[in-house]
């Protein structure tokens, strides 16, 4: 598959920065409050309505135990937020290998097929989430 174009990836790595300097002030606050994941976050309205999960429930609970380093958690709640830092982590420190070494290395290109598997995570998640939760009553709310 192509890679996206230059002036596409230029742009998300810009974003990536920015957006690191917010998970990292993000992290921060977490860390700080000690958040308290059962009153915290508040519950899905999709869930509420119908007893169902919607694609991104447990989205917020993954990003929160990210940021406390609960990777299992994390990956238990929405798999997810765990692959996107993965590929973007990876993505930002090959950006910046390549901007600090020049044309000698070349780094990570964007490809269609990480959105690809991005969303065959999130409804194989959803499908094992509402199954899980239906047959053996197991849901998000017990992982923590």
């Amino acid at each position: 598959m192509e890679n996206f174009d230059q002036k596409t990836e230029n742009g998300c790595y810009a974003a990536l920065n920015a957006g690191l300097l917010l998970l990292l002030a993000s992290a921060g606050l977490v860390m700080k409050f000690q958040v308290d994941l059962h009153t915290a976050i508040p519950t899905c309205f999709f869930y509420r309505l119908t007893g169902y999960y919607c694609p991104g429930c447990g989205g917020t609970r993954a990003l929160v135990a990210l940021l406390q380093l609960h990777i299992l958690q994390s990956l238990r709640c929405h798999p997810l937020v765990v692959y996107t830092a993965a590929v973007l982590g990876a993505f930002w420190i090959s950006k910046t290998l390549e901007i600090i070494a020049g044309k000698r290395f070349r780094g990570m290109g964007l490809k269609p097929v990480y959105l690809y598997i991005a969303m065959a995570i999130v409804i194989i998640q959803w499908i094992i989430k509402n199954s899980l939760l239906y047959a053996r009553g197991i849901g998000i709310e017990n992982v923590f």
